[in-house]
C-alpha cells in the first residue's frame, strides 16, 4: 500500500518556517534566504516530500519544465552545455526535457512550433542553421530563447559568443610568437579561395565567424591568407580534424603549418592523433589550438590549448533569459555574445 503523502504544512514544520516560505523555497520564487533554503532542503529530504505536479499545474498553469532543443549530440559541448542547464533550471525548481529536431522534416523550426502544444513553460532552441523567413517562425507570445551562431532577427533574446573576436585573439597569439603558416580547420564545406566572398547561405555560422577572425589577424599582421592552409569539406569531428591534418602534411616540408587552429576539440584532438602518428612533434614542430574545452581536451597526449567558451556562463544566462520569459518580462529582446577565453596547456609553447 502506498503511505500517506507528506504535506507542504508538514515540511513546513519540520523546517520552522511557514507554508508559504516552504512553497517559494520549492519553486524557487521570493527573496527565500539561504539558511532558511538549507532548512527546508533538508525538510524535504528527511520527510520525503514530493511536489504534486498536476495539483501544481492546476493552481498555477505551470508545469514548471523548460525544453533544449538541438540537431543532436554530435558534439561534447552540447553535452556539457546540457549539464550547465539543468545545473541552473533544477536550482531554480525547474526541470529539463531534451529534444532533438534533425529527424524533424523541418528542422528547428518544426519543434519551435509545436513547442507551445509541449508540457514545457518555453523552450531553449540551439539553432544550428538560419531560420528562414527572417525567423517568422519566432513570432509569438510563446518564451523562446534562441542560442547558438545564427541570428534571432530580434525576434527573441539570442545568447552566442563573440567567435570572430576570439579567433581574431588567438591568431593573434600565435603570431606573437613567431608562427608563420598557420592552418585553419574551420572552413565550412564549399567554402574556399573563390567562394569565400560568395557565404550568404552560411553567414552567421560559427565556422564562418571563426574564419573570419582568423583572416582579420593574417591580414592585420600583413600575412597572406593561404588557402591551402585552410581545407574544407569536413565536417569538424575527430575523423574529420585527422583527415585534414593527413592533407597537410602531404605538402612539401616548407610548406607545412607551424600552427594549427580547429573549429573544435574534437577536430584538435583528431589532429594530435595524426600528428602523432606521423612522428611530428607537438608542441615542438606544430602547435594546436582546440575550442569548446571539452573535458576530454585535458587529458589528451599532450593535453590540448583550448578557447573555452565559459559554458557555465552560457547555460545560465539562457535559463535565466527563457524564467525571465516565463515570468513575464516583455522588455526589448536582446543578443547577448559572451567572450570566449583561452585556456593554455601543453598543445602550445609559452
Amino acid at each position: 500500500m502506498a503511505g500517506k503523502r507528506v504535506t507542504m504544512a508538514e515540511v513546513a514544520k519540520e523546517a520552522g518556517v511557514s507554508i508559504k516560505t516552504v512553497s517559494n523555497a520549492i519553486n524557487g520564487v521570493g527573496n527565500v534566504l539561504p539558511k532558511t533554503q538549507k532548512k527546508v532542503d533538508a525538510a524535504v529530504a528527511k520527510l520525503g516530500y514530493r511536489i504534486d505536479t498536476a495539483a501544481r499545474y492546476l493552481k498555477t498553469r505551470r508545469h514548471q519544465t523548460i525544453g533544449f532543443a538541438i540537431s543532436g549530440f554530435d558534439s561534447p559541448f552540447y553535452t556539457q552545455l546540457l549539464e550547465g542547464m539543468i545545473d541552473e533550471a533544477t536550482a531554480r525548481g525547474y526541470s529539463v526535457t531534451i529534444s532533438t529536431y534533425n529527424q524533424l522534416k523541418g528542422g528547428a523550426e518544426e519543434l519551435i512550433r509545436e513547442a507551445p502544444y509541449s508540457n514545457a513553460d518555453g523552450w531553449i532552441v540551439y539553432a544550428s542553421h538560419p531560420l528562414s523567413n527572417e525567423g517568422e517562425v519566432l513570432e509569438g507570445d510563446y518564451p523562446i530563447v534562441q542560442c547558438g551562431n545564427y541570428t534571432a532577427f530580434g525576434k527573441a533574446d539570442l545568447i552566442t559568443l563573440d567567435n570572430r573576436g576570439s579567433y581574431r585573439e588567438t591568431t593573434q597569439l600565435l603570431i606573437d610568437r613567431g608562427c608563420r603558416r598557420i592552418a585553419a580547420l574551420c572552413a565550412p564545406e564549399g567554402i574556399t579561395r573563390d567562394t569565400y566572398h560568395r557565404q550568404d547561405a552560411v553567414r552567421g555560422a560559427a565556422v564562418i565567424d571563426r574564419l573570419e577572425g582568423y583572416i582579420d589577424a593574417l591580414r592585420g599582421n600583413g600575412l597572406p591568407v593561404d588557402w591551402s592552409l585552410i581545407p574544407d569539406g569536413r565536417r569538424w569531428t575527430m575523423a574529420g580534424g585527422a583527415s585534414a591534418v593527413n592533407d597537410l602534411l602531404a605538402a612539401g616540408e616548407g610548406d607545412r603549418p607551424d600552427a594549427i587552429l580547429c573549429y573544435n576539440d574534437s577536430a584538435a584532438l583528431g589532429a594530435l592523433y595524426q600528428l602523432q602518428l606521423r612522428g611530428v612533434s607537438v608542441p615542438g614542430n606544430v602547435q594546436v589550438i582546440g575550442f569548446d574545452n571539452i573535458a576530454e581536451s585535458r587529458y589528451s597526449s599532450p593535453s590540448l590549448t583550448t578557447v573555452d567558451p565559459m559554458w557555465k556562463d552560457y547555460a545560465k544566462l539562457c535559463v535565466t533569459r527563457l524564467l525571465a520569459r516565463i515570468n513575464g518580462d516583455d522588455s526589448p529582446y536582446a543578443t547577448i555574445a559572451l567572450h570566449p577565453r583561452l585556456v593554455e596547456r601543453d598543445s602550445t609553447r609559452r
